[in-house]
């Protein structure tokens, strides 16, 4: 016996909503981390100001943001993708079960499914 897949389309659909769920989450979490992140006011005090730390900490916080939001999403969009491609196996066996009904019925018409 040769190898084999099989896919089970209700298990990859529920991963998809998954994802999407996860998605969703970590950009909300993203967003609230986001809102006070910024918020330092003299937290690097004087030294901070002169040696440009502060500015170094907000180019940092920003791309973290960035790389959440981007994840976030990335994320959601797998999620939909394999949602998707669940939908896709499903049509794919309704359509082999409908191809192989015909194909039977052929054969019993014939005399050939015997």
């Amino acid at each position: 016996m040769g190898d084999s897949f099989n896919a089970v389309p209700g298990a990859i659909a529920q991963l998809g909503m998954q994802f999407g769920e996860q998605g969703q989450e970590l950009g909300q979490t993203a967003a609230g981390f986001g809102g006070n992140v910024f918020e330092v006011a003299d937290a690097f005090g004087l030294l901070g100001a002169c040696d440009g730390a502060m500015k170094q900490y907000i180019s940092m916080a920003q791309s973290t943001m960035q790389g959440l939001q981007q994840l976030a999403e990335l994320w959601e969009e797998t999620g939909n993708q394999l949602i998707a491609q669940a939908e896709q196996y499903e049509l794919s066996d309704e359509e082999n079960a409908r191809q192989f009904g015909v194909i039977l019925q052929a054969g019993v018409a014939t005399g050939g499914g015997r």
